[in-house]
């Protein structure tokens, strides 16, 4: 059997995280979401997923702080950071350091099976070094 890898949606938007669910579902991809930072660390903590897709501005804690927090955490070096905002206004890029908890920086604006297909883009290439 195939391992599927996880991607877990941390965004306080209940739409997007459902088209997002859909379509990481679609990829073959397992898929957990929560709404916001706080929500998101428990769920980072239990699951040790392989890619998370974090909104930049959210209640209770933001993603910024969430990454932060998330990447104290032992296991999370191999996992890819993605934030996904409405801030951003560039079309999607990656960046050589974190910026902002970050490598890669992906505008809401994306359609949703562009951000998958980066996302997978960058997986490929993560795992290919």
């Amino acid at each position: 059997m195939e391992y599927k890898k996880r991607v877990l949606i941390v965004d306080d938007n209940h739409f997007f995280r459902e088209v997002m669910t859909n379509e990481f579902s679609e990829a073959g991809f397992d898929v957990s979401t929560a709404e916001d930072g706080e929500e998101g660390l428990r769920k980072f903590e239990r699951l040790h997923p392989d890619v998370v897709i974090v909104d930049k501005i959210m209640p209770k804690m933001g993603g910024t702080r969430f990454m932060k927090r998330a990447q104290e955490l032992d296991f999370s070096g191999d996992v890819l950071f993605v934030t996904v905002s409405s801030m951003i206004s560039e079309p999607p890029h990656e960046h050589h350091h974190d910026v902002l908890g970050s490598k890669v920086h992906i505008p809401k604006t994306t359609r949703p099976v562009d951000i998958v297909i980066l996302v997978e883009q960058l997986l490929s290439r993560k795992a290919a070094k």
